[in-house]
This record gives structure tokens, C-alpha cells and sequence, in this order.
């Protein structure tokens, strides 16, 4: 486990967010990953999509099912390549541009000053206690139920018809069929819930931050406090937006190609897709936002006194007074006073949610990427992308 000191200067951390927790110590006494350089490691993203995908073609070749033999054969269902070819692995990969990214973050509490002196063994225990939640082995048993109760609904579900995993609604699991549900949508699931059960450790830890007497200032030139930098950590959650997307993609075009289904049927599935990764990945930093919104409103106040006093002996000095005792040209005061209004400026324009549009637009953007051959089908392919130019300008 990751350890923290306390020194002179303040909590060394190493901390990682994705180096641990549920799957990683079966994923090492499977040998699925290397003991050194963790589950997000291009030999654990390979292992796992050989492990998901390569299985279900052998035994697809060996029942007859790969090219035909049933309305949707394996080679021709794009949802399945997607998810265990494309997603799997990056859902593995993700975790080394976001566990990054979030190291710096929590690192930077620290580097920037925002935690008190006396409040550093607080903010030591958070980490601990993060790190705790991370690797707990209930919540490994948990996210692994879980997996398998989604893979169970997500076949009963299914409404794709005649395929090579299943003959039809109602039917009995081909050969193969008992591979994809046993093992290989388990661990996409799997992969998903891991993701989720990081972003509640992650908002926990957050939320011990939150209560901490932070040293922000409304003033700050990120115009959020001093927090602008958890922004920034939204970004390689583009990362798993791609996958996801990638995976609903396929499963529409399969069903387009297969079933007679319609785009404007599944543009809700979009919707939903987007809107779960935001409030998944974007929710936790909502935790901050009763702290900024009084921050702002304090700093209002304060400057706005400031603001009095200043102005009103600057109106004195300058305006009322018939024999000023300083010669205006040259004087700090009129240069005081336009600091003083750009101050007050910066604190109108305060956010209260540390993140920037662009954040935003720099997470979203990556998931909006494998819509595009869909959207291509029915719009061309200039105007999709004038219409997001629109909405990036």
C-alpha cells in the first residue's frame, strides 16, 4: 500500500487512485498483470482482450457460428468487437493517464498551499483512509456481483434476436454463449463497476478535503478559488467516455445492420451515455461547490468593503480636497484603484463549480468520436462536423 509521511514541508504522498483496488490482487494471483507495473499496463489490456475475445472466435469456428449459421454471426456483430477488442482494453489503459492525473491533483493540495499547517495530519488520514476504501475486499465482492447480475440482465434483455451467443429470445446459451457470459461480458462489467466504485472512493476523499479549512482565496486568478486544477483532472476521462461510446456504437450498428432498427431509435442511448459520465465523472467536484458559492459571496463582502473604504478616501483625497498634498500625475492611487475594481472583477466572475467549459468539452469530445460513422449515415459528413466546430468555437 501507498504510504504517507509527515515532515517539515508537509505530507510527501504517493498516491495512486488506479494502482490498486478491486480485481488487482486477483488479476496478480491469475499472473494477468505484472507485479510491478500494475493492472493499467498494455500486458494486462492485452491478456484480457485475448482472454474476453479470442475464446469466443475458436469456439464460434468450432460450432459453425462465426460468418453464419444464425441472423447475427460473431464476425459480423460489431458490438462484440468493440467491446472486447476496443473497450477492454482501453478501460485497462485509462488507468495510467487518469491515475496521473489525479496523483497531480491531490499532490498539488500540498505544492499550492492550500492545506493548513495543523490541518496536514487531517488531510494525511484522508489519504489513508482513500487508500483503505480502495482496496477493500467487500467492495472487490461487491463490484464482482455486481458484474455478473448486469451480464445476466444484459442477456435476458437482449432483444438482438437470433445471434451466435444465443438462439433467440427465449432459447437456450449456445456453447459459446456460456464463455461470453461466464467470462467475457463478466469482465467487461467488471471493468465498467471498477470505474464507478474509483469515482465514490475519489468523491469520498473529496468530501474529507471539503471539510477542511482550505486556504482559497476568491481572488485567485483561475477564477475558482484555487481549485481549477480538479478541473483539469476531467480531461483523460475522455478516455472512457471513447470506450463506452465505442461499445454502444457497435451494438447500434448491429442492430441497424441486423434487426431493421433505425438511428432515431437509439439517439437516447447516446444521451443517457453522456449524461452518466457526467454525473460519474464530473459529480464529485460538485462537493465544492457550497465552499466556492460562500467563498465568492464572502469575498464580495470583504472587497466590497475594501471597495468603500478605499474609493471613499480616494473621493476625499482626489475629488473633495480643493489643495491635494500629492500631484496626481504620477500617483500610485488611481493605479491602486483599477487593481482594486479588476480584483473585484475577478470575484464577479468566480466559479463556483471548479471546472472551465473547456474541461468539459475536452472530455466529452473523445466520446463523440465513434458516433460519427452512425451520424454520417444520416447527415453529411460536413455539416456534423461545422456543428461541432459550432459548438467547441
Amino acid at each position: 500500500m501507498a504510504t504517507i509521511t509527515i515532515d517539515d514541508i508537509g505530507p510527501a504522498v504517493t498516491f495512486s487512485l488506479t494502482e490498486g483496488g478491486p480485481g488487482s490482487s486477483m488479476m496478480k494471483r491469475l499472473h494477468l498483470v505484472h507485479p510491478e507495473l500494475g493492472t493499467g499496463s498494455v500486458r494486462t489490456a492485452l491478456y484480457l482482450a485475448a482472454l474476453t475475445w479470442v475464446p469466443l472466435f475458436i469456439l464460434c469456428l468450432v460450432e459453425g457460428l462465426a460468418f453464419g449459421g444464425v441472423k447475427v454471426p460473431f464476425f459480423y456483430d460489431i458490438g462484440a468487437h468493440a467491446r472486447f477488442l476496443l473497450a477492454v482494453p482501453i478501460l485497462v489503459l485509462a488507468d495510467i493517464p487518469i491515475g496521473t492525473r489525479l496523483r497531480q491533483a491531490v499532490t498539488h493540495f500540498i505544492a499550492a498551499h492550500l492545506v493548513r499547517e495543523d490541518e496536514k495530519a487531517k488531510f494525511g488520514d484522508a489519504l489513508l483512509d482513500a487508500l483503505r476504501l480502495r482496496d477493500s475486499h467487500l467492495a472487490e465482492l461487491t463490484v464482482l456481483v455486481l458484474a455478473y447480475v448486469a451480464t445476466y440482465n444484459a442477456i435476458e434483455d437482449s432483444i438482438q434476436g437470433d445471434s451466435w451467443y444465443r438462439l433467440g429470445p427465449g432459447h437456450e446459451l449456445t456453447f459459446v454463449g456460456y464463455w461470453y457470459a461466464i467470462v467475457s461480458l463478466p469482465i467487461f462489467q467488471f471493468l465498467i463497476f471498477r470505474w464507478i466504485y474509483r469515482m465514490i472512493v475519489w468523491s469520498s476523499f473529496l468530501w474529507r478535503i471539503s471539510k477542511l479549512d482550505l486556504l482559497l482565496t476568491p481572488t485567485h486568478p483561475d477564477a475558482a478559488g484555487g481549485l481549477a486544477f480538479l478541473g483539469k483532472g476531467l480531461v483523460p476521462f475522455g478516455v472512457v467516455l471513447f470506450a463506452l461510446s465505442s461499445v454502444v456504437s457497435g451494438a447500434i450498428a448491429t442492430r441497424i445492420l441486423f434487426t431493421g432498427g433505425k438511428l432515431e431509435e437509439y439517439q437516447w442511448s447516446y444521451v443517457a451515455l453522456f449524461v452518466v459520465g457526467l454525473v460519474v465523472f464530473a459529480g464529485p467536484l460538485l462537493i465544492f461547490v457550497p465552499k466556492l458559492l460562500a467563498l465568492k459571496q464572502r469575498g464580495l463582502l470583504e472587497y466590497g468593503i475594501l471597495g468603500s473604504e478605499y474609493t471613499q478616501a480616494f473621493h476625499q483625497k482626489w475629488v473633495q480636497s480643493l489643495t491635494p498634498t500629492e500631484v496626481l500625475l504620477g500617483s500610485g492611487d488611481i493605479q491602486s484603484l483599477a487593481d482594486l475594481g479588476n480584483s473585484f472583477e475577478i470575484i464577479q466572475k468566480m466559479r463556483i463549480l471548479p471546472v472551465q467549459p473547456t474541461d468539459f468539452i475536452a472530455m466529452v469530445l473523445p466520446g463523440l468520436i465513434p458516433a460519427l460513422p452512425l451520424a454520417a449515415t444520416v447527415m453529411p459528413v460536413g455539416d456534423i462536423l461545422s456543428r461541432l466546430l459550432k459548438l467547441v468555437l
